[in-house]
């Protein structure tokens, strides 16, 4: 009996620690989630959380796994093991695609959804299904200068400069004075 109470309390500061551990890592990791993504986890009676189920409307009940696709990416950009990095990646995709079955091109999240599907599809040697989301980010919302951005990075990437330098001039005369399509374009004339 004496040999088990030193073992139990070593096994439960070890679980302690490691639970204290992963809390502080998760609230690191999600100071930089979107504000919904916070407000959600306050519960269903929160003002907040009200406020953004009006906002989201028939997505909202699947946010949380918009969310956790936007942790992923985070930690996908913020990994160099190479492992990891596929898992979260994995993650990205699973949790976008997901997002798609229940947010069509009127939700509020469709083109920012399409647009990190995108970037996900493009990290993972998918540049033609890639290439396919960031145009649906931009047929649903045209004035969405990310998806732009992105989709002319992914054409200088794949040596296509002029389809780069289409998709800018695009976005452009949508949006003139977007600052993010306007440096891209100038760098991409000064490669000329």
């Amino acid at each position: 009996m004496v040999r088990i109470i030193p073992i139990v309390s070593v096994c439960i500061l070890v679980a302690w620690h490691s639970m204290a551990a992963a809390s502080e890592e998760w609230r690191q990791n999600t100071q930089l989630l979107p504000q919904y993504c916070k407000d959600r986890a306050k519960g269903v009676g929160s003002a907040e959380f009200k406020k953004w189920r009006g906002t989201f409307g028939e997505a909202f009940p699947h946010i949380h796994h918009y969310c956790d696709g936007i942790y992923a990416e985070q930690k996908a950009k913020g990994t160099l093991d190479e492992r990891q990095r596929k898992r979260w990646l994995a993650t990205v995709l699973h949790e976008m695609q997901y997002v798609g079955r229940h947010c069509q091109s009127g939700c509020v999240l469709y083109p920012e959804l399409h647009s990190r599907w995108g970037w996900a599809l493009r990290q993972t040697g998918q540049p033609a299904e890639a290439i396919k989301h960031f145009q649906l980010a931009i047929r649903a919302k045209p004035k969405y200068t990310p998806a732009y951005a992105k989709l002319s990075d992914l054409y200088v990437e794949l040596e296509q400069s002029e389809d780069a330098r289409r998709v800018l001039r695009d976005g452009l005369e949508i949006k003139p004075d977007s600052r993010m399509l306007n440096r891209r374009l100038e760098k991409l004339e000064k490669s000329q």
